[in-house]
Order: structure tokens, then sequence, then C-alpha cells
């Protein structure tokens, strides 16, 4: 750090030579630092050309008006501090030269109700004439006005006003220079709402170049953040869309603030999303010819098979099912690869395998989600199998047993598991980016306008515990016992809870799981089981 002593010693000429490309700013923390510079920035007849150059270096300011100096103007300007009590201030009242912060109130400013009784009885239309004033905000000077529309508007002068002009009336109110007065401070004033309202407009350009600023480095600093995370090759897809782009912006600066970590994390995450979707909605557009040859192969295929007899199919998919399968997806995942009518002749001939291949898979899932929900099912048996599975469907309440299970059409609607898939997609999950696959799976779904089949609705424990009653009356163990060990014992049972002292109700073990599902719900006591003999 250069010595003080060694900077108050240079010649005079080097020292003008340094201040007069420093900012105003600058200078006034420069009649802060020492006694000397204070002495010589503000003496008048030494740094006045000074002063002056650093004002008109700033773009568009208001020349400094006769009633401040040039020091006093720039203090005014940059000194981003309370003139009392300096705390932090950067609301100017440009009517009243001063900072004043909402702490100060009470000993800056004055309401326009509490000023002395000789200012309303001059012969003169207005206060506001003769002593400069300013509207604030009741919530504190601080406190914009304009920002706080719903707060009421105050009117306060400045102490130092009041005061001075108090007593200036004191000192000519019984002669004839009374007069003189009064048209001087008309003047006087009428110059600092003049010069005041210069000042907003400047100040109001100096805020909105600031915040184009803010705006230009936060887009600048997003959209690298951005390509570092591979995203440009969407960004440079998406200058091409005019709607996009807009929308793009919009994301980027909903705040005219400088990207901070915290504010840089939640941005990316919306924006990242915000690219995400549109890319799995390019990739639909470039897919949807394959989709729709897909969904009428898969029609016609499917409308064939349930005329055919022999078909061993529990259930028949729909076209965005065949369109997830991997193979399916490797072939259609590749624009151009293949041309129309290939693809068209190889899902033809592999359809019928591809059917097989679903009916599995979905035959397992539903069994995988059987075994996870009851629990004690030895490995070696089928859980679809058991004699005593009854589904609930948590959507619609209502229970199916398989294999009609398989085909309960709110297997189709939108579930929770998946919490980044949406029709039509309106957002990602927020902090991860999607897969390729899952990418091409919100695709398909925009396209066929439906949700691939999803078990995870289905219920099978919703009534075990009323069931599991009914089989320790049958003398079975309902993780075991399977449908075809049911039918090869044909027991019947009664439900005492329903019989009447005459009429008795017979029923198989099938038509009472349907009994008991239908007539004893959860709220009511178990039902009371008989074996006939």
């Amino acid at each position: 750090m250069v010595d003080k002593l060694v900077v108050l010693g240079l010649p005079l000429d080097v020292l003008f030579e340094i201040f007069w490309y420093l900012h105003p700013l600058d200078l006034v923390y420069l009649t802060r630092v020492s006694k000397h510079f204070r002495l010589f920035l503000l003496s008048r007849r030494k740094a006045k050309s000074i002063w002056t150059g650093a004002l008109k270096r700033i773009d568009q300011l208001p020349q400094c008006p006769s009633y401040l100096s040039e020091p006093a103007y720039a203090n005014l300007l940059f000194w981003p501090y309370c003139h009392r009590c300096h705390s932090s201030c950067d609301v100017i009242q440009w009517e009243l030269c001063i900072r004043c912060c909402n702490g100060c109130t009470g000993d800056m400013l004055i309401g326009r109700g509490k000023l002395p009784l000789f200012v309303d009885q001059l012969n003169c239309l207005d206060a506001g004439q003769l002593i400069p004033m300013s509207v604030i905000s009741s919530a504190g000077p601080c406190v914009r006005y304009t920002d706080n529309t719903y707060r009421k508007p105050l009117t306060v002068a400045s102490h130092v006003d009041v005061t001075k002009f108090n007593m200036q009336y004191k000192f000519v109110k019984d002669s004839l220079l009374l007069n003189d007065l009064i048209i001087h401070r008309k003047k006087v004033t009428q110059e600092i709402y003049q010069h005041a309202a210069l000042c907003r407009i400047w100040e109001a350009e100096v805020a909105d170049q600031r915040r184009k600023e803010l705006v230009d480095q936060r887009k600048r600093d997003v959209v690298e953040k951005l390509e570092n995370l591979g995203l440009g090759d969407e960004l440079e897809l998406l200058r091409s869309e005019a709607s996009a782009l807009k929308e793009f912006d919009n994301l980027v600066v909903r705040q005219d603030q400088e990207l901070t970590d915290s504010s840089c994390q939640v941005s990316l995450l919306r924006l990242q999303n915000f690219l995400e979707i549109k890319r799995a909605r390019r990739l639909t557009v470039l897919l949807q010819d394959c989709f729709k040859n897909l969904a009428v192969v898969v029609s016609d295929m499917t409308k064939t098979s349930k005329n055919n007899k022999n078909n061993n199919l529990k259930v028949f998919p729909q076209a965005i099912d065949i369109c997830l399968l991997s193979e399916v997806r490797c072939m259609i995942d590749v624009p151009g690869v293949l041309s129309a009518e290939v693809f068209v002749d190889a899902l033809t001939l592999r359809l019928p395998q591809l059917l097989l291949a679903w009916n599995s898979q979905v035959t397992r899932q539903l069994a995988d989600l059987v075994r996870a929900q009851l629990g004690g099912i030895d490995n070696d048996v089928d859980p679809l199998k058991l004699a005593a599975l009854v589904f609930r469907c948590s959507n619609c309440r209502s229970h199916v047993t398989y294999p009609s299970a398989l085909a309960h059409p709110c297997l189709r609607t939108k579930t929770l598991d998946k919490p980044w898939v949406q029709l039509p997609m309106e957002t990602t999950a927020l902090g991860r980016r999607m897969s390729p696959v899952e990418v091409y799976e919100n695709a398909a779904i925009e396209a066929f306008e439906m949700y691939p089949w999803n078990c995870t609705v289905l219920e099978a424990g919703g009534c075990f515990k009323r069931i599991h009653n009914l089989f320790q009356v049958l003398g079975r163990d309902p993780n075991s016992t399977t449908v075809d060990d049911m039918e090869s014992c044909p027991i019947r049972v009664t439900c005492k809870s329903c019989s009447g002292s005459r009429n008795r109700m017979i029923l198989t073990y099938r038509t009472a799981l349907i009994h008991l599902v239908r007539n004893h719900s959860d709220s009511k006591a178990d039902a009371v089981w008989g074996v006939v003999v």
C-alpha cells in the first residue's frame, strides 16, 4: 500500500492529473481519507474544475444546480448512506436534497401539517411554493412510494429547509423585504422542483440501464452453465423458434439481479426442465410418422388376434405398450435409418412375438406386485393362481380378480411413481435430467395421448384379512391354496351374518369371495362363515 505521506508529497499537477480520471464517488471517498485531501478537494478555487469534469463524464447527468456545490451534489448522487446516521440508504429525496433512512425520519423530515403557522398565513397558493416538499411512503423514506401504492402517501419537508425559512421570515417579517423573500423563495423552490424532475428521469434511465446490464450478464452466465451441462445443442435449436426463445428469456430474467449461487441453482433447474420438455416435444415431431405407422399395425394385428380363437393372450396391448418395448424403441429411436415401408414390414413380422413378450412382461409385473404386497407366499407358488387373490383398485375402489385385472381400465391412468411424466408435458422433475429412455417415453405419451400399462393402482391386500378368515373356516392356507385346489374339492359355505333363520345362503368359494367383497365393507365386522356339510 502506498504511504499516504508519499501521495500527499506529489506535485500538484500530478495530483490534478490523477484526480481528473476519478469517478465522483472516488472523490467523495478521498474527502474522507485525510484532512489534507479534504481541504484540497473542498477548496472551490483549487478543485472546482476536478469536480466539474468528473460530473460531466457521467452520461446524461443533469448539471449541478446553483443551490448546491459540486462536492455536495456528488455526495447526494453517489454516497449511498443516510446523511444523518450513515446507515445504508439507496433512496434519494431529490426535492429535499437528502438521503434519509427510516430511523431518521423524525429528526430530518417534518410533515406538511406540522409546518409553522406563518407559512399558511402568507399570501401564497401553497406552502410547497415556498418550501421544497417531497412525497414519501408511510412505510418510510427508504421505501419508494411507487413500489407501495397501497400505502398512504405523506408530504414532507426537510427540517433544515424549514428552519432556514423560519429564520429568514423572522428577519424580514415586519419590513418591506418580506415580499422580496417570497419572490426569492418561489424562484428557488421552482428551480429545485425542475432539477428534481430531471434527476428522477436520469435516475430511472440509470436503473433501466443497470437492469439491462444485469439481465444480459445473467443470460450469459445461465447459457454458459447450461452449455456445461451438455444442453448447448438444445440452446442452438431454440434460437430458431421465436416463441420458445421468448419463453426461455422470460425464465432467465425473472429477476433483474446478479446470478448468485442460490438463485443460479433454482434458475438452472427451471431452465433445464424447460429444455428437457422442448427436447421431448422435438423428438415427438421427429418420431410422429413412426408412431402413426406403429399404431395402425398394432391395431390391425390386435383385431386379427382377437378373432383368432387359438391365441393365448390374456390381455391385448395398446400401441403405446408395444412402442415402449426395448426392441421397438431401438427401431424407432433412430429416425431416418429405417424407411416407413421397411419399418412396417419389420414390425408386422415381429409383432406376434412382441405381443407374447408383452403379455409375459405384464403378467410378471402383476405377480411381483402381489408377492410384494401380500408377503409370505412360497417361491414355488404362482401368486396369480391363489384362490384368495382379489384386487382392489385404489382409483375407482372396485374389486377385480385375475386375469380380468390385467385389462382393468384404471391401469392406464397417470400414476405418481413417475413424476416426470405429464400429459400434456408441462414439467419434468426439477433437479434431474431425463434419460433418453424417459424422453422417448414422454414423446410416446404425448403422441398417443395415453399412458402405458401400469399395475401399481391395484392393491392385492385390500380385503385379505376377511378372506383369510373365510379360508380358515375352509381349513385352507390362503398363501398357498390355488384356484385348481379349490375347484378340485368343491366345498360349500354359508354366510351366517347374512342368512336368516329359515333361509341359508349356500355359496361356492368363488361366489363367497364375490359376496364378501360386495357386502362386507372394511367398516363392518368380519363375516361369520360356516361349512355346509
